[in-house]
């Protein structure tokens, strides 16, 4: 009786105003201090219920729609916790660039959870919901999370909400071409030359509490070094941004995007619209998610 129902969602994309690397854990994931923030930059998911199965489509991209995709992965988990004999075909439409650092993979995970908790009236907690997450990608939860911006420590699962970002822009640039999370924590472990540590200036609730009054100049990103040496297109791109009045660059997530933030819609405009030209399709002019 619960075929027929449809559901859609968008799922966000975020970026990393912040993140420093604290340690590698006994079970190969790296304990993390990072301010997330979520943008209106969306991927588009509708959710359809049928009898039985899980059905997936990518209409527009080359993102494998199978058992190997994350949403599928979703879907998978979903159902086995609730138990629900009934099935979902899931349409996914991509704008969000793929291994981009800009977690649209975990965000598409996330909404599957989410949506098809509000689908099938399945009544799990946000609690629940975030457990499962945390075992498709750590930065799950925050998209699960009603936050749209946060603090988030551990491996990412431990969220502190903060303020969102407002009354500026993104200018978001990829220069096309996909980069493993995985190699780039491999990478950043190999070069050993990592401070795991924390000092006062450096600890994002402090930076977290500026952004009130303005963005603030210390934004940092401990991945960038890794993919930039490899990719020396960031540090192009950095260099483009700033030198078209970006107050503020890095590289978000383990890249290889990367963002400029302009306090004046109409110059991001104009680096938005000056970038497309050499990243075309791979240029985004984007903001911050209003907090929920």
């Amino acid at each position: 009786m619960l075929s027929g129902r449809k559901l859609h969602l968008q799922a966000p994309a975020k970026i990393n105003l912040y993140l420093k690397v604290l340690g590698r854990r006994h079970d190969g994931y790296h304990e993390l201090s990072t301010w997330m923030q979520k943008l209106t930059l969306a991927d588009e998911i509708t959710l359809s219920s049928v009898s039985m199965g899980i059905k997936l489509q990518c209409p527009g991209s080359d993102l494998a729609a199978d058992e190997s995709n994350l949403v599928h992965k979703a879907a998978v988990l979903f159902f086995k916790k609730t138990g629900l004999k009934i099935g979902v075909e899931i349409e996914l439409v991509k704008n969000i660039p793929i291994a981009a650092g800009l977690g649209g993979g975990s965000s598409d995970a996330a909404a599957v959870l989410t949506g098809l908790n509000t689908l099938f009236s399945a009544g799990l907690s946000d609690k629940e919901l975030m457990e499962l997450g945390l075992s498709l990608g750590a930065d799950v939860p925050f998209f699960v999370s009603g936050c749209s911006a946060a603090i988030a420590t551990g491996v990412g699962e431990k969220l502190a909400k903060i303020d969102s970002l407002n009354e500026c822009w993104f200018v978001l640039v990829n220069p096309g071409f996909p980069v493993s999370t995985k190699w780039v924590f491999e990478n950043f472990d190999r070069a050993q030359t990592v401070n795991f540590t924390l000092t006062s200036g450096d600890n994002p609730y402090i930076l977290g509490r500026e952004i009130n009054d303005s963005i603030p100049e210390k934004l940092f990103n401990d991945l960038e070094s890794v993919t930039a040496a490899r990719y020396p297109e960031v540090s192009k791109i950095k260099k483009e941004l700033t030198d078209l009045g970006a107050s503020s660059v890095l590289m978000s997530g383990s890249g290889p995007t990367v963002f400029g933030i302009f306090m004046d819609f109409g110059l991001a405009t104009q680096c938005a619209i000056y970038l497309q030209h050499a990243y075309t399709g791979m240029v985004f002019l984007t903001e911050p998610l209003s907090s929920s």
